[in-house]
Order: structure tokens, then sequence, then C-alpha cells
């Protein structure tokens, strides 16, 4: 059997979240579902809260860092605006909702997620404020913005729904993100 490293046990994390909900976040239940004993846990993390900060820590830095990155890489409007109607649609909404419901319980989840929120909020701004110079609040634009994703990860259950494409076409026409130029 192969050693399992810090990096398997938050994947494993992230994926029960999404899968089973906060409740599935117990040392019990990891080691289960890792087949691994309690031992190796504590080998990686202090305690649960170890672990869920490092679990909250890889998820920032997916969200914020690496899609950052993404809009840096290649600075043009054309690619903004692609990156802004594909981004919400690449998260997994599974994951982004039960985070939420687990942040109600775990204060080290909701300074994170604040953390994050707050990011995306002040990157969109930014874009926003680059993009569309004719709009005077980019920050309200922004947050208005990604409320309309968040309260859809929670209204849509299936990244599959078939409602999605018209959903999306609309967003994009109202948030000027469609593809004509």
């Amino acid at each position: 059997m192969s050693r399992f490293k810090k990096e398997d046990w938050l994947a494993l994390g992230a994926k029960l979240l999404a899968e089973e909900g906060p409740a599935a976040l117990t040392i019990d239940r990891l080691t289960a579902a890792a087949k691994r004993t309690r031992g190796s846990f504590y080998h990686h993390f202090e305690d649960r809260d170890a672990f869920l900060r490092g679990m909250m820590e890889r998820w920032r830095t997916q969200v914020i860092d690496e899609a950052g990155k993404r809009f840096s890489d290649d600075p043009t409007r054309k690619t903004w605006k692609r990156l802004l109607r594909e981004g919400p649609f690449e998260l997994d909404f599974r994951f982004e909702r039960e985070i939420r419901r687990l942040a109600a319980s775990e204060p080290i989840v909701r300074d994170i997620l604040r953390e994050v929120d707050s990011a995306r909020v002040e990157g969109l701004a930014w874009l926003i404020k680059e993009m569309r110079p004719e709009v005077e609040d980019p920050y309200s634009y922004a947050f208005v913005q990604y409320c309309a994703v968040v309260g859809g990860q929670w209204l849509l259950d299936d990244p599959a729904d078939p409602r999605i494409p018209a959903i999306r076409k609309t967003g994009n026409r109202i948030f000027e993100i469609d593809e004509l130029d």
C-alpha cells in the first residue's frame, strides 16, 4: 500500500465534503474512506482543525491564486470575458455549497470563506473597472454578479441541469460578457 500524503488527505476531504456534506469530515470517516489509521491522519495533521485549515488553504490556492494566474497569463479583454463566462461553471457546485454549509459551524472555514469571497468580488470589480470604465460602482456590480453565481450554486443542484445553458446565456448578456464584441 502506497503512503498516503498530506495532499491525498486534503483531496479526500474535499471529495467527501462535496459528496456527503460536512458530517463526512470526521476523523473516523476520513480514515475509513482512506483505508488508513488514525495515526496516518495524525502524522500529517495535529487535529481536525489543522486538517480543515489545510483543506481550506488548498481550496483558496486553487480558486484565488491559480484562477488569478489564468487572468494574468493572457490579459486581453477577449480572454477575460471567456474566463468570466466559463469560470463559474468550472467550479464544483457541490463543494462550494458544502463549504458554505460547513462555514456555519466552523470558524476556521468561515474565516477563509470570507477571505475567498472578498478576494473574488474584489478581483471581479477590478476586471469590471478595466473592461467597463463606464460602470460607476464596479464593486457593487461585481457583488451582484458574484451573488448570482453563489445563488446558482444553491439553486442548481446538478451541473448538468438542462436549464443551465439558457441561464448562462442570459447571465452573459446581463453582465455583458457574451461573445459578441
